[in-house]
């Protein structure tokens, strides 16, 4: 990003930047790794429960991002993963308990509670996922037909990069 561009955006010492106009709720247990982005708009509930973001993660505009309920102890929140080189698109509520490494999610998606996404997955745009599902490495979801995964070719990651 040049100078022009960071004006809105608070640069943390490993290279993170995060919007002046994102709201961050209990900043203690928010952990982010390094160089990534965190866009206008953005609501991460760290209140809740732990959140923590990979390294290169880009979160877009008007996102969610909420720790999942337990599934026994309603009372209670479980640590929302995300891993590293992964981009969150416009409009998403993302309450998923895990998401890979190299997964891209396109705008308006809405994954769950508990929700986990496997390595190198490509969820499209306006596409809602249940509570508990499990998306496998290697796989494509689209609006069209959520339950039906495609399959992507293995070089996929090599390419996500």
């Amino acid at each position: 990003m040049s100078e022009t561009e960071t004006e809105g955006y608070i640069k943390t010492t490993t290279h993170n930047f995060v919007s002046r106009k994102a709201q961050v709720d209990g900043a203690k247990q928010v952990e982010i790794k390094g160089r990534s982005i965190i866009q206008e708009g953005v609501h991460v509930r760290g209140d809740l429960a732990i959140v923590r973001l990979g390294r290169y993660c880009e979160i877009d505009s008007n996102t969610v991002l909420e720790p999942p309920v337990h599934p026994l102890d309603k009372s209670k929140r479980i640590p929302l993963v995300i891993g590293s080189h992964t981009r969150v698109g416009r409009g998403c509520k993302i309450q998923a308990a895990a998401i890979g490494s190299m997964v891209w999610i396109g705008d308006q998606v809405t994954l769950g509670p508990r929700v986990i996404i496997k390595d190198n997955c490509i969820i499209e745009d306006n596409v809602s996922l249940g509570a508990d599902t499990v998306v496998p490495p290697f796989s494509r979801i689209s609006a069209s037909n959520p339950m039906l995964p495609s399959e992507l070719p293995p070089s996929m990651a090599a390419h996500m990069q």
